[in-house]
């Protein structure tokens, strides 16, 4: 019967195996015949295999962390700037001419507000867990509730205008989110997917 590879295939696990080896070797190698120097060099072939995945996980790191910074950058600038446009638009100056030459004038679209339902996605951020939503370019927002396990009622959350909705609390195994659609300050539709962490 065929055996598995040695050698780990999840980086994680390679490390540990790697770190193993690199300790061992160092009294069974020359028991199979190693010479020291054939011993350091297979000593540095495993730090190697550590070194590499340590750096591997470093940046990882660092790049859900910049474009977690991005996108918070973008987000932020699109909140401030939609303040702004909605302050525009109430001004006695302002006409649709000068709504299309800005580009604050969105497409006509016909969208049904009892069936509408938000459609969420969670993944993880450097900052906690991201919830991203779609507008469809119509909505004010949506009120997100969340629930600590299976089977727990689910609380209001938060009320966010703009997608993604960030959640920094420490997340346990477990939690759920859904969302409704927010029209002129009222819940219209219906209930989004759950998404569980």
């Amino acid at each position: 019967m065929s055996k598995r590879d040695y050698i780990k295939k999840k980086n994680s696990e390679k490390a540990i195996w790697a770190t193993t080896y690199k300790a061992r070797i160092a009294t069974d190698g020359a028991t199979l015949g190693l010479t020291a120097g054939e011993i350091t060099t297979e000593q540095t072939r495993a730090q190697n295999i550590v070194d590499g995945v340590g750096e591997i996980d470093a940046a990882v790191t660092a790049k859900e962390s910049a474009v977690g910074t991005a996108t918070t950058k973008i987000s932020d600038a699109e909140k401030a700037i939609r303040t702004t446009v909605a302050r525009m638009k109430t001004h006695p100056a302002y006409s649709d001419d000068l709504g299309q030459d800005l580009g604050i004038v969105g497409n006509e679209q016909t969208v049904d507000i009892h069936t509408a339902q938000p459609e969420l996605k969670s993944s993880k951020d450097p900052s906690g867990w991201r919830i991203d939503f779609n507008l469809k370019g119509y909505f004010d927002g949506i009120n997100i509730y969340k629930s600590k396990g299976a089977g727990l009622p689910f609380v209001f959350l938060a009320l966010d205008t703009s997608s993604p909705y960030i959640d920094t609390a420490e997340i346990a195994i477990g939690v759920c989110y859904h969302a409704l659609y927010v029209l002129n300050e009222k819940e219209v539709g219906l209930k989004s997917n759950v998404v569980m962490i």
